[in-house]
């Protein structure tokens, strides 16, 4: 109302920039919902179910020759399983990605507990007619093939950990870096955002992932997105992982449990692991300090530990992409004898 008493009038270009808000964001609106429809209908065709005896699980396959097993991390499913994948295919080898329970179309009821998650895999793997495979383990899944290395060691040739946890978490409510990333990324919205980036600017994109749980300083972090853009192969892995966490809300109920179950993981002594280990991690890991690793892995006989010079948690990346890969296709296809530590 006026001070007069009469109605307030607002002026033709007020309500004009109104019809232009509402108009782009519904624009907006509908530009995120068909990213997020196309996104989830794209992750559905790449990807097959089974069903096992402990529930439902998602799985695939790409290339031919030894088949090696990857289990992802946080955030993460299928998909980021062959975006590592992708760079073992390429050296010969047979790739199978599973989404562990909680991501994706694996429900949690098929296992909350990394012991579970891996007999669910070993029923997987006999379904899939492998009676051994090596397997490479990411970060937060590393701890589920561990179990399995343990649980079903005739399944298990050698087994490669990128990144692995250093020890059970501490008890802040945010604490897994796949929970810390579910958080900052503000769900679908803030994956479609991301997603943009990749595509508008992937360099600086890079440069902020390489610092994800690092103390790399910015101009290391720059140096190594300069590195990655020189790459096509370096630019497909980063940006496979950025597109390997969208959309979270498929992925939600799996970052949560992992961030639960990584509270207290038991220690490595307490697994009987009997193949070769390669344990690799970052110089600059913060969430992963190699004392952390060594720790925790020295006692595993047959256990080698390495330290990936100017990397943070995010592994291979910069100059070391291509020979880091082929050592671990190295040791899967060949690994030393058990029982001998490096």
């Amino acid at each position: 109302m006026s001070r007069h008493g009469r109605p307030r009038r607002f002026p033709l270009a007020f309500w004009s920039l109104m019809l232009a808000v509402a108009v782009l964001l519904l624009g907006l609106g509908a530009l995120f919902s068909v990213w997020k429809n196309g996104r989830l209908a794209e992750l559905e065709a790449g990807s097959g179910l089974t069903l096992l005896p402990q529930g439902v699980m998602e799985f695939a396959e790409r290339g031919d020759g030894p088949v090696v097993l990857v289990i992802h991390g946080s955030p993460g499913g299928y998909d980021q399983g062959l975006v590592y994948g992708r760079e073992l295919v390429r050296r010969g080898f047979r790739v199978l990605a599973v989404s562990r329970p909680g991501y994706l179309r694996t429900p949690m009821e098929t296992g909350a507990t990394f012991a579970e998650q891996a007999d669910a895999i070993s029923e997987l793997l006999t379904q899939r007619g492998i009676t051994v495979c090596a397997v490479l383990g990411v970060s937060e899944g590393s701890d589920c093939a561990l179990e399995l290395a343990s649980r079903h060691p005739e399944q298990v040739s050698s087994l490669v950990l990128l990144s692995p946890p250093g020890g059970s978490l501490d008890s802040r409510p945010i604490a897994s870096i796949g929970y810390r990333l579910f958080h900052d990324l503000t769900g679908d919205v803030g994956c479609w955002l991301l997603s943009l980036r990749a595509t508008w600017s992937p360099r600086q994109l890079f440069a902020d992932m390489t610092g994800t749980a690092s103390s790399l300083r910015p101009s290391g972090r720059k140096a190594i997105a300069s590195l990655v853009i020189k790459d096509p192969d370096q630019q497909a892995f980063l940006k496979g992982l950025a597109r390997s966490v969208t959309p979270l809300s498929p992925r939600e109920h799996g970052i949560i449990n992992d961030n639960a179950e990584l509270k207290d993981i038991p220690p490595a002594s307490s697994l009987r692991i009997g193949c070769p280990l390669l344990v690799l991690t970052g110089e600059h890991a913060t969430a992963t300090p190699f004392e952390w690793i060594r720790k925790r892995f020295s006692e595993i006989p047959g256990s080698r530990l390495e330290v990936i010079p100017d990397a943070g948690h995010i592994l291979p990346v910069g100059a070391r992409f291509s020979g880091t890969w082929d050592g671990i296709a190295s040791f899967l296809k060949a690994p030393p004898c058990a029982g001998t530590t490096h």
